[in-house]
């Protein structure tokens, strides 16, 4: 009697990580939608098997991106990260550097009591010192379990375009938008609006888009959730930001949000 020979194939840690994610994808309500109206600068179409596709070679692990974090080494964060300082109008939290923690657990964006602003909290924000010009853009994100609170992952480039690659509101509700800040327009965004079955507060998710010349793909565990089209409008290079914030536009602010905290695990960037 001869042996048979076992041949077991060890996948990739980059495809097996994709493997468990997909796992755990979160599941849509229903389709995107969203009420502003479409502009020259960004006119949205429905997805289609091809993005699909697109998004799914990057996700592969087999792209080699142009940047990686996972914010666990300090020293590498500060020469790639800048901790914002702001206190924009509207909102119930100001921005301070001392809210934004790198180490072994990924980059914590804090909610604190303030010290030295307006209000009564604070909040993070960091903003990359590398910018790119198209590409893939993906963070694995964790948000706050809080009402009120916008967890945003957004690019934005010297030509005053915003690539909201999500928004997020607790506990289910993300927002992607094409916003125009430089030319005189009747609506200054082009959006979407998805509600999924899942807690994102709950557990990690990646959101990412896919941007060209051409058009914007946005998706959530790598299943597209909408795309706009730019027709060349958005030029780039993109600065990438992540950020929470306080405001009533992200639901009714819960009392008490000290210690409700956004978690990023990781980002990537790839060139088309």
């Amino acid at each position: 009697m001869h042996k048979q020979q076992l041949k077991f194939v060890v996948p990739s840690l980059a495809a097996l990580l994709l493997v468990l994610s997909s796992a755990f994808a979160a599941t849509p309500l229903g389709p995107a939608t969203w009420g502003t109206p479409d502009q020259p600068w960004g006119t949205r179409r429905p997805v289609n098997p091809a993005d699909r596709a697109l998004v799914a070679t990057y996700r592969s692990g087999k792209k080699q991106p142009t940047f990686s974090t996972n914010f666990q080494d300090t020293g590498q964060f500060g020469t790639e990260w800048k901790p914002q300082s702001d206190d924009k109008p509207g909102l119930k939290s100001c921005r301070r550097p001392e809210n934004v923690q790198a180490g072994a657990g990924g980059l914590k964006l804090l909610t604190l009591k303030a010290t030295d602003c307006k209000v009564d909290w604070s909040t993070g924000s960091v903003s990359s010192s590398f910018t790119q010009k198209y590409g893939f853009f993906e963070a694995r994100m964790k948000i706050a379990d809080l009402d009120g609170m916008n967890n945003a992952f957004w690019l934005t480039t010297p030509d005053d375009y915003e690539i909201d690659i999500a928004e997020v509101h607790y506990p289910n509700y993300i927002h992607m938008n094409l916003c125009d800040w430089n030319h005189s327009v009747q609506s200054h965004t082009v959006g979407l609006g998805i509600k999924f079955q899942d807690n994102f507060s709950a557990g990690f998710h990646d959101y990412g888009v896919y941007w060209d010349s051409k058009e914007i793909i946005f998706e959530v565990d790598g299943d597209p959730t909408g795309v706009i089209m730019t027709n060349n409008s958005v030029q780039g290079p993109a600065t990438v930001k992540l950020s929470s914030a306080l405001g009533d536009f992200a639901g009714h602010l819960s009392a008490g949000p000290v210690g409700h905290n956004m978690y990023v695990q990781s980002v990537k960037v790839y060139a088309l």
